[in-house]
């Protein structure tokens, strides 16, 4: 249960990571001065930050928007959280095993 609670955490707070880095960078992005034809710096990490909360599910465009009418976008950011959450909490447990075989 332990378990199923801390991937749970994980992917939720994966989750609202992934819903607000859109918006944030939207707002940072249109509060710039229009006539600055190069991205300033904090705009591009927001990008790859964006590009790594997105990945593997959102960035490959597997989908078709259609499919996801509306709310229902938020069911695909849902499942690319619980894998990040699964492959957080795995990567973690393998750490630690190695660390614990070599005491």
């Amino acid at each position: 249960m332990k378990k199923f609670v801390i991937i749970l955490l994980i992917a939720l707070i994966h989750f609202g990571f992934s819903v607000l880095i859109v918006p944030m960078t939207m707002s940072v992005a249109t509060a710039l001065d229009a006539t600055q034809p190069e991205a300033r710096l904090h705009i591009q990490i927001l990008v790859v930050a964006t590009r790594i909360l997105h990945f593997p599910i959102i960035s490959g465009s597997l989908y078709s928007r259609r499919w996801f009418p509306g709310d229902w976008i938020y069911l695909p950011i849902l499942l690319n959280s619980l894998l990040w959450a699964f492959g957080i909490y795995f990567l973690v447990a393998i750490y630690k095993k190695i660390i614990a075989k070599k005491n």
